[in-house]
């Protein structure tokens, strides 16, 4: 089985061989590159990928750093608080519902980007269709 990666990058990236736990398992890794300068006044293309793959999913996790009360708070809007072992984090989990679509694909992109760019306030989503948004929307991953 192959797992594309979708990436986010300041400058051209060229990733080799397998990576992360989810891929340890010996599926290939495909990368698909998006492009863009970094400073990129907006989130549209998060947001077009963002819709597409929330179309066929049915539950998500949203993590956050536990000193990232905003963002939790936001996202107890639409989920519940999940019980885990991450030290320093916590994770929001529920269903995709109308109010959670909205809210990921309306959020404007963060202003604070001295060390992301920043694509959306939420430090990783992860999907039930094995789509992820992680380090703020800078990599987003299909398996």
């Amino acid at each position: 089985m192959q797992a594309q990666v979708f990436c986010f990058a300041a400058r051209p990236v060229l990733y080799t061989g397998y990576g992360r736990d989810r891929f340890r398992s010996g599926r290939k890794i495909v990368l698909q590159q998006i492009e863009f300068d970094g400073l990129q006044p907006e989130n549209t293309e998060w947001v077009k990928i963002m819709s597409s793959k929330l179309k066929d999913a049915k539950r998500f996790e949203i993590h956050c750093w536990e000193d990232e009360t905003e963002e939790i708070a936001m996202a107890l809007r639409c989920g519940e608080l999940k019980e885990t072992d991450w030290r320093g984090g916590k994770v929001i989990a529920g269903a995709i519902t109308p109010e959670l679509i909205g809210l990921l694909l309306t959020l404007p992109k963060p202003a604070d980007t001295e060390v992301y760019h920043k694509m959306t306030p939420f430090f990783s989503i992860f999907l039930d269709n094995g789509f992820s948004s992680e380090h703020y929307g800078t990599e987003l991953n299909q398996q």
